[in-house]
């Protein structure tokens, strides 16, 4: 309960802290506004913030060992299309949140696979505000702590947005609400996605305020708003969403540019430049190691076998449903999902039944920018639901091309639900236009009632019946003259109920005992392992990969598809008894390459407690969770190889090590100094947050191979001096000396941070200059003294 206490304070701390920020800079949500988003996002977490159940789905875990024995019965997933927060985010916040409390900068991680780039992966987004805001919080549960200040952000800018548009108080809060407990960010609560977009409107709402100011009109904190929720959206770990809200602002821009005076229209594109230029400049540490990463990533790779492959089944009309009952297809939530694709792919466009119709009668009603704004969303809509020509222009375009377009359908959410709150106040207003959206509401509720659901369970049903209510309601308001007034604040809440009732329970909530706390044979593992930096792995279906990296347990095995793709094929070879490229090594199969699992320095084998491993294996202990073998024979992560065969580029040393019999043996590396047998001793001496520290003993030049994964970024010293970096086996670090005693330093300082820390002083510099020449310029002008009185 200590925990749930600390969880409650932190959050209305942070909240707090972004109600002052937001209005600060605009101040339309007024104190009872902020205050009801404060209560409506408690509201909603109430049950992981206030108990001391977790939302992090957990449950993964504990459908299997080692977890399964320390819980009664067995566990079965509430949502299993939760995984990637449980395998990824998490312990990647883990990872990051443990360097950065150690001063130490993000940039590696030793636990995962066989080593990747930490920064490199932007879901780990060690920087995003919100995360660095929960930092004092155990990951597991900062998450949640996180997750809800995302909704209430989103809640507080879009509704600044709309006020800044001219929607009533009422429209505002439509259109908040349809934003922040959209489908879109419900379903991605979790991923990075869902807090970089709950950004978008923060940028948009920056872009209004920068028209404002160049046409003369007061507009505070104009340039530093756009660029603070540019800089709060590229931190928050997903790239692909940057690159939409960008093409996003770019069509804004250009119809804002449009209809200015031609003397402005320059202004307005240079400040409007300046603040993308400042943005990347800021947030440059973090983009540029993404971008050095991707290319050598198994992300890249698969996009270059398949291009296709991230794309959905063929468009047909029926999926078009989703827009007005999210449940047509069933829930894996209730698991009962029958549809084409993915749920959260293709059910992510929900934004509200009262949102939708309402913003549809708006743009038949009033037409202008209401009709333009839906339209706009609707392109965004038919590319996320692979329409072509749409869907080819897309992938024709850098950068977003290369992208999963489904989820453009953040761009639909966020027309309807402006398009909705602009328009809700006047469709009320005349004889007709609230005809139209009295016939669009009950439209709605005859479909609603008609349209046959595959979801037929309990939550389901009590969700169909709420939204049903609520347009009932809405649509008697727009009918009678009397209740009009009241029809905008009616379909706010309709709009809260509908979809509460949709999302609360999306993300299920844990009981407390789901809470990772580490079984007692990982624990003892942790302890054994601790002393030498060895790797360990499970039999095939324990231990799910990443995981043990909670711990401070290193396992060659992953589940990321930003991992480096050469050693990753090397390890799925290995796991498979076989060189494969083609294989994801999720799970160890049952006849693993042994002298390659030495190679990779496995000492640690988790299995079954009845299993029986055959010699040079060993049986260390067993405790609740499984038993542990230990392999004396593993090699260190830095060994000195007994024959080194020489490869004059990648290509050629790959084939050659697709014949190598003895992994342990022969090691193939690209253009050694030295080659043949060799002898000598390598020791770690310190494992670094990024790198090592190793003493070499060296009879003779010889060359030092690892099993850690190469990578571009990889520094080596000897005795202080820089030394050239090798690639061994195609996908490992190496390095060589000369005969002697040496003490050499390998750390992972790629370019791109330094180029990255470059970019964001010289932005630093450009904020502190901009912020004092502001200052001058608000300062008041002294007023000239009067001339002295005439005696």
């Amino acid at each position: 309960m200590a925990a749930a206490l600390l969880d409650v304070g932190w959050f209305a701390a942070g909240a707090a802290l972004l109600v002052a920020l937001v209005r600060w800079w605009q101040p339309a949500p007024g104190r009872r506004a902020a205050v009801a988003y404060a209560l409506l996002t408690f509201a909603f977490f109430a049950q992981p913030l206030a108990t001391p159940g977790v939302q992090v789905a957990t449950d993964v875990a504990y459908g299997s060992r080692p977890w399964s024995e320390t819980v009664a019965g067995p566990v079965t997933a509430a949502n299993p299309l939760l995984v990637d927060p449980i395998l990824q985010i998490l312990p990647f916040r883990e990872l990051a949140r443990d360097k950065l409390l150690a001063l130490a900068p993000p940039l590696w991680t030793h636990e995962i696979g066989t080593g990747q780039p930490l920064l490199g992966n932007a879901q780990s987004a060690p920087f995003a505000p919100l995360h660095l805001l929960a930092l004092p919080l155990a990951p597991i549960r900062a998450l949640t702590v996180a997750a809800a200040w995302q909704v209430l952000l989103g809640l507080l800018l879009m509704h600044a947005l709309a006020r800044r548009l001219g929607a009533p108080p009422e429209g505002a809060a439509l259109a908040a609400v349809a934003w922040a407990l959209s489908a879109f960010s419900v379903v991605w609560l979790y991923y990075p996605m869902g807090m970089a977009a709950m950004w978008l409107p923060g940028v948009l709402l920056g872009l209004v305020a920068l028209r404002e100011r160049v046409a003369g009109a007061p507009a505070r904190g104009a340039f530093a708003g756009l660029v603070a929720s540019t800089v709060g959206m590229a931190l928050s770990g997903h790239p692909e969403t940057v690159a939409h809200a960008a093409m996003v602002a770019g069509v804004v821009g250009a119809a804002m540019a449009i209809r200015m005076p031609p003397r402005t229209v320059l202004r307005f594109v240079g400040l409007g430049a300046g603040a993308a230029a400042l943005s990347f400049a800021l947030a440059a540490p973090a983009l540029l190691p993404v971008l050095e990463t991707v290319p050598e990533s198994q992300r890249a790779v698969a996009l270059e076998a398949n291009p296709d492959g991230i794309d959905g089944p063929p468009p047909r009309p029926l999926y078009l449903l989703v827009l007005l009952d999210p449940f047509v297809f069933g829930s894996p939530r209730d698991g009962n999902y029958q549809g084409p694709a993915n749920f959260n792919e293709l059910n992510s466009g929900y934004a509200g039944v009262v949102a939708l119709v309402l913003a549809l009668a708006a743009a038949v009603a009033l037409r202008g920018r209401f009709a333009w704004i839906l339209l706009g969303a609707a392109v965004a809509l038919a590319a996320a639901f692979w329409w072509d020509p749409l869907l080819d222009l897309l992938k024709a375009l850098p950068v977003v091309g290369q992208g999963a377009h489904g989820r453009l359908r953040l761009v639909w959410v966020l027309g309807v639900a402006l398009a909705a709150g602009l328009g809700v106040r006047r469709l009320g207003e005349g004889r007709v236009r609230p005809w139209v959206a009295t016939v669009l509401l009950a439209a709605a509720v005859a479909a609603l009632a008609l349209v046959p659901a595959l979801g037929q369970a309990e939550p389901q049903r009590l969700w169909r019946g709420v939204a049903l209510a609520g347009i009932a309601v809405v649509a008697l308001c727009f009918a009678l003259p009397r209740l009009r007034p009241w029809a905008g604040r009616a379909a706010v809440a309709a709009l809260v109920l509908d979809l509460f009732v949709f999302g609360v329970r999306y993300n299920p909530v844990m009981a407390p005992e789901h809470d990772l706390a580490a079984p007692p044979v990982l624990a003892r593992l942790a302890e054994l392992a601790a002393d030498r930096p060895v790797r360990m792995i499970a039999e095939q279906g324990e231990l799910l990969p990443n995981l043990p990296a909670l711990f401070g347990l290193w396992d060659p095995r992953g589940n990321d598809p930003m991992r480096p793709h050469l050693a990753s094929m090397f390890v799925a070879g290995v796991l498979q008894g076989e060189r494969a490229v083609e294989v994801v090594p999720l799970l160890q199969r049952p006849h693993p390459d042994p002298a390659g699992l030495e190679a990779l320095g496995v000492a640690w084998l988790l299995t079954r407690h009845h299993r029986r491993v055959p010699p040079p294996w060993r049986s260390a202990f067993e405790d609740q969770g499984g038993r542990v073998w230990h392999n004396p024979r593993a090699l260190g992560l830095f060994f000195v190889p007994p024959r080194v065969i020489p490869a004059p580029g990648l290509g050629e040393a790959l084939a050659v090590v697709a014949g190598v019999e003895d992994l342990r043996r022969d090691v193939v590396v690209e253009t050694p100094p030295v080659a043949g047998a060799q002898g000598g001793r390598v020791e770690i001496e310190e494992v670094t947050a990024n790198g090592f520290r190793l003493r070499v003993a060296a009879p003779a030049p010889l060359v030092v191979a690892s099993s850690v994964s190469h990578a571009p970024g990889w520094r080596v010293r000897r005795e202080g001096q820089p030394a050239p970096a090798l690639r061994a086996q195609g996908a490992f670090l190496a390095f060589a000396v000369p005969a002697g005693e040496h003490r050499v330093e390998v750390e992972y300082a790629p370019a791109s941070w330094r180029w990255g820390l470059v970019l964001c002083g010289l932005g630093l510099v450009a904020v502190a200059v901009l912020a004092v020449r502001g200052r001058r310029r608000r300062r008041p002008t002294p007023s000239a003294a009067p001339p002295p009185a005439a005696r």
